[in-house]
């Protein structure tokens, strides 16, 4: 199967803008000039409309938005921004970037009647930040959204307050509206002092209680959630954060007449295509990631169904043990076992593009279970999903990890290190409890490059690996056994 992970024509994509209409999904997406890879170039960004009617196979419709010229606001990119359709038209609402002039970052807006041609606003921009309160440089991202309980039009702005601890003044703007063109100054509604700019904000209601979710680029890399009572706040942390791991980024949702959530996010670039480069803004487009209100309010994680029916046709593999002792019980199931020690081996497939699922029981565990993805053969150089029981942890490990210098002088088979950037070799962990006995679903969608992981219909990790490897995926257990069954690979 083909994943939409770009306009044909692009060399990337970045901030996705979702809405749902009249049973059609619409993703606005920045799209960067093809050959540019850093700012400001890159960011010089049109956007692009693609739709669907079942999430999985797109069209490209073509063009929504390009950038103006000279001193206009939007003269240096139309960035990241909102669609909706109220008031009897299709609207826009985005962030104007004019790096010439001095207020850089502006809130703007256009309009459509058909949703495919908009004409941009002649009274653009919109909106401006108050400089007494806040700073110039951030003021971007608009969400906007009929809010049922206040009875009109929110618009949402990711900005920064003057005071506060430099690297944390980042909040997040609220403008009222009766009729989403006269905009009403009311101040902000979540000032956390935890990051630098809470990037992409958006704000949604399921049942009783609010979610507030945005990306942070200066701690973590990933798009993370609060919940409240009211739309005002106070907005409260979750035990489980995040809508996807590391590098799901910028992600953003729609709801469609289901009442499914789905968001939508991309992964970065790296530099030459290697695991070694650095890290671009923009990428490709991840497999949207449905959410689901559990009992306790917090969003579960999970692959939606539509992508799972679409991975049809069965893939030829073998299993390949390495160490440790193992039984089969016919051609579905494999049991590591485990016990004070290491157990594991491969999945042996040709393909570059499938999606690996299954469900592992552990027994007897005291340490940790999992896969290895991206690996060798001695499950040295590898990306490691492990489910650690002492911790009650998920978490993903980019393997090897350096050592002191001392060590790596004067010890042999260290192995080369990860250099593994500002991403560190923990890459990614979440809260993850389970017991012995437990039975976790696990699906992975390997599309060359491209990992993407969901465990127990609740986590989610998204992750890149460039070049070639000996073997896409494993299976592993430490101290500890391990029953893997219902294996199935499909592409």
């Amino acid at each position: 199967m083909d994943i939409f992970r770009k306009l044909s024509w692009a060399d990337s994509t970045g901030d996705a803008i979702p809405l749902y209409h009249d049973g059609i999904y619409h993703i606005f997406s920045l799209t960067s000039p093809p050959g540019t890879t850093v700012y400001p170039a890159r960011l010089r960004t049109t956007w692009e409309h693609s739709i669907s009617r079942d999430l999985v196979h797109w069209e490209e419709v073509g063009t929504a938005l390009s950038p103006g010229e000279g001193e206009e606001p939007d003269a240096c990119g139309v960035w990241t921004g909102a669609a909706v359709y109220g008031e009897k038209q299709y609207h826009i609402f985005y962030t104007g970037y004019n790096y010439n002039v001095h207020f850089q970052q502006t809130i703007c807006h256009a309009v459509s009647d058909d949703g495919i041609h908009f004409e941009k606003d002649p009274k653009n921009p919109i909106i401006i930040p108050n400089e007494k309160e806040y700073e110039v440089v951030d003021w971007r991202d608009p969400y906007v959204f009929y809010n049922e309980d206040d009875n009109c039009w929110w618009l949402l702005i990711s900005g920064r307050k003057k005071e506060g601890p430099p690297s944390r003044r980042g909040c997040i703007v609220l403008y009222r509206s009766k009729d989403l063109d006269n905009w009403e100054y009311y101040g902000p509604i979540y000032q956390p002092y935890h990051t630098n700019c809470p990037e992409c904000c958006e704000m949604y209601k399921i049942g009783k209680l609010w979610y507030l979710s945005y990306s942070r680029f200066s701690e973590f890399v990933n798009t993370i959630y609060r919940v409240a009572d009211s739309p005002f706040g106070p907005w409260r942390t979750p035990k489980m954060d995040g809508i996807g791991g590391r590098r799901f980024y910028a992600a953003k949702s729609l709801v469609n007449d289901e009442g499914r959530r789905f968001y939508f996010a991309w992964a970065h670039d790296r530099a030459q295509q290697s695991n070694f480069g650095e890290w671009y803004w923009g990428g490709q487009f991840c497999i949207p990631h449905e959410v689901c209100q559990n009992e306790s309010g917090e969003l579960d994680v999970k692959l939606p169904r539509e992508y799972v029916e679409a991975w049809l046709e069965p893939v030829e593999w073998s299993y390949e043990h390495k160490l440790g002792k193992f039984r089969t019980y016919g051609d579905k199931c494999i049991y590591l076992d485990s016990v004070s020690t290491l157990s594991y081996g491969f999945i042996k497939v040709k393909e570059k593009s499938f999606l690996f699922s299954c469900k592992v029981k552990p027994v007897d565990m005291a340490d940790h279970f999992g896969l290895l993805l991206k690996s060798d053969s001695d499950a040295t150089q590898c990306i490691v999903l492990a489910f650690d029981k002492g911790m009650q942890r998920a978490e993903l490990l980019n393997l090897p990890m350096e050592v002191d210098p001392f060590w790596e002088a004067s010890c042999t088979n260290i192995g080369i290190p990860k250099d593994a950037g500002p991403d560190g070799i923990r890459v990614c962990e979440k809260p993850f409890p389970y017991k012995d006995g437990d039975v976790i679903d696990i699906k992975v969608a390997i599309d060359r490059d491209m990992i993407e992981i969901f465990a127990g219909e609740k986590i989610a990790f998204t992750y890149r690996y460039y070049g070639h490897t000996e073997y896409q995926i494993g299976l592993m257990a430490q101290d500890g056994c391990a029953e893997f069954f219902d294996i199935r690979v499909t592409e």
